[in-house]
């Protein structure tokens, strides 16, 4: 059966029992399809498979900023381990992986382990925590919209991409001002690239100020 084709407002389709995976809606949702028969899976989540991905949510997500699983920070770092709250200004983060593949577990209660990968449409409706470890680097284009089904404006959720090279940076950015004092958002990346450039630019985690390091006091040899 053909999944059913995105209203003209680009509101992804309501995923069918035979395209998802599994679904369980934010508690504003008002449709709550049924999840996939035999499928055990975490609730406040929606996969659609690649394979029943449409065309129009492809073309769509193309617009979409990118974020980058090897700019996003580690625990320990280089292990593709992270924790996550999708717990913004938001009814769901709206994903469309490109490249990658992650196995996330879900915080106790919201249900066992699950895996998504190259060319998943993936929903994380607000109040999902899971954690998150990628096991082959991974790229994905995301929006946040609203409980009317609207995209978000772009000042809203939780969005911050670099004006580089258009990378998702919100879990770590830096904030730097030019000489005709507008801002620049530029992650990690670009800014290791061109640090001259970027001289004086403030590091920034989560949008916020990030806390001076600790320096170590030298110990004194007698």
């Amino acid at each position: 059966m053909e999944p059913p084709e995105p209203s003209a407002s680009m509101e992804p389709p309501e995923p069918s029992a035979s395209m998802v995976h599994h679904i369980e809606s934010s508690p504003r949702s008002a449709v709550r399809p049924p999840s996939a028969a035999g499928v055990e899976a975490p609730p406040l989540m929606t996969i659609i498979r690649a394979a029943n991905v449409t065309a129009e949510y492809k073309e769509t997500a193309k617009g979409w900023p990118l974020w980058d699983s090897k700019t996003h920070p580690q625990k320990p770092k280089g292990s593709g381990k992270f924790p996550f709250d999708y717990n913004g200004d938001y009814d769901t983060e709206r994903v469309l992986i490109t490249r990658g593949r992650a196995t996330l577990t879900p915080a106790a209660g919201l249900g066992p382990p699950v895996s998504i990968g190259n060319g998943d449409a993936v929903y994380f409706h607000k109040g999902f925590k899971c954690n998150w470890h990628v096991h082959e680097p991974m790229l994905k284009h995301y929006a946040y919209y609203g409980d009317d089904g609207e995209p978000m404006p772009e000042d809203r959720g939780e969005g911050i991409t670099c004006d580089k090279c258009g990378v998702d940076c919100f879990a770590e950015s830096y904030l730097f001002t030019d000489t005709e004092g507008t801002d620049f958002d530029i992650c990690p990346k670009c800014f290791k690239l061109d640090k001259a450039k970027y001289a004086g630019a403030e590091h920034q985690l989560e949008g916020e100020p990030a806390p001076a390091p600790n320096k170590k006091q030298k110990t004194k040899k007698k």
